[in-house]
């Protein structure tokens, strides 16, 4: 029987320039680590390179869109962990910022083809 995993938050940036997140990235990563309460090498920041297509024209966006993938939490964290993807990417000049949760389940989710359920 494998053990329960509960720890790790992917967390996929959208229309955000790499540079500007890895300037926020150790220290938002720590505030997330503290409201998840999990070890901080299972925090995963990825930059997923999108392009906006609006009238013939193709451009980077100034918006961000954040998909926040994790086991359920309570809603006092996953506001927590909102608000922190938020402060610390208007640091970095985005004043915009949208985010999505979506939750992982035990059954659905294999480690080294392992069912974690």
């Amino acid at each position: 029987m494998i053990k329960k995993t509960y720890n790790m938050p992917f967390l996929r940036f959208h229309t955000i320039d790499p540079v500007k997140l890895a300037e926020i990235s150790r220290e938002m990563t720590d505030r997330l680590q503290e409201i998840i309460g999990c070890p901080r090498e299972h925090i995963v920041l990825e930059v997923i390179h999108s392009e906006i297509v609006t009238d013939g024209q193709i451009g980077q966006g100034d918006w961000p869109f954040i998909e926040v993938a994790y086991f359920e939490r309570s809603l006092e964290i996953q506001d927590g962990v909102a608000h922190i993807i938020c402060q610390y990417l208007k640091q970095v000049g985005y004043e915009n910022v949208d985010i999505h949760f979506s939750y992982l389940s035990n059954r659905n989710y294999y480690e080294n083809g392992n069912c974690s359920q």
